[in-house]
């Protein structure tokens, strides 16, 4: 039988010692007798704990996804879009460039649709850094223009030239430097747009309701494992509920792991016919 100290000594800790700015519960999610003790995600970019599960929630996603469209034999591309000149505010690039996405979307979305093509794209916007701070993004899409022709950059890069693409981008309202270029590794260019999402997540500030990260309906989701046992945990009777389906347990930060450690030791702990590993 594992008495309350081999039980408490069972927590382990990992990450660093914060909690989430908008005050998200904890929760248990139990599998096969693991119970992990986690804070639950409040999904602001803005907040120094979320803002990172967060980020590394969509980067899954996105790169998963990416794995998954090629293994069904769809080609991807990666596109980059951006405001217009100097004469584009930054106040007027914050207000309206989800309209103005929305309708390149929009259009590429139709003409994939008339010329029969698959339609699918995963979208990451950022702040640009060096220069006027305007919002542009990167998306990876099994969409190709017809009029797409490969040639290479001024660095000598292969890129694909799409008169098409630059007349719907800046008809959008958007700007002409957009790019587009073959992936030759979903993998390897879907972790590199997943990093734009971990840039100083907590420090860049968007209106309210903006999608930093957006897909198109059919990118693929990731089918998690169904928990035995999932909780917020708010009172000693949830905290019982776990005991009794646990016989192991880890906890997400070690200022969850001393939470944890003052709630179990204030439960009654169940008998076990074994030791837990």
């Amino acid at each position: 039988m594992a008495d309350d100290n081999s039980r408490l000594d069972l927590l382990s800790t990992s990450q660093t010692h914060l909690w989430c700015a908008y005050g998200a519960p904890l929760v248990a999610l139990v599998i096969n007798g693991h119970a992990t003790i986690s804070q639950a995600c409040c999904n602001h970019w803005e907040c120094p704990v979320c803002g990172i599960k967060r980020a590394k929630q969509e980067y899954r996603r996105i790169v998963e996804g990416a794995e998954k469209l090629e293994g069904q034999g769809h080609e991807l591309y990666f596109w980059t879009i951006t405001c217009r000149g100097r004469e584009c505010s930054y106040d007027e690039a914050l207000d309206n460039y989800l309209l103005w996405t929305n309708r390149l979307l929009t259009n590429a979305r139709a003409k994939a649709k008339r010329k029969g093509h698959y339609w699918c794209y995963a979208q990451v916007t950022e702040h640009q850094k060096k220069t006027r701070q305007h919002p542009h993004s990167h998306l990876l899409t099994t969409f190709l223009p017809d009029d797409g022709k490969p040639t290479k950059d001024e660095k000598g890069r292969p890129v694909i030239v799409s008169e098409w693409f630059s007349r719907a981008n800046v008809s959008a309202g958007l700007g002409d430097q957009c790019t587009i270029s073959k992936v030759r590794s979903a993998a390897a260019v879907s972790r590199y747009v997943g990093k734009y999402m971990f840039k100083a997540s907590a420090n860049e500030v968007w209106p309210t309701g903006w999608k930093r990260v957006r897909y198109s309906q059919n990118w693929p989701v990731a089918v998690p494992a169904v928990p035995e046992f999932l909780a917020v945990l708010l009172s000693k009777g949830d905290w019982r509920k776990v005991q009794l389906l646990a016989v192991r347990f880890t906890a997400e930060t070690p200022a969850v792991y001393e939470l944890a450690r003052h709630h179990v030791a204030n439960v009654a702990m169940p008998s076990e016919s074994s030791q837990p590993t």
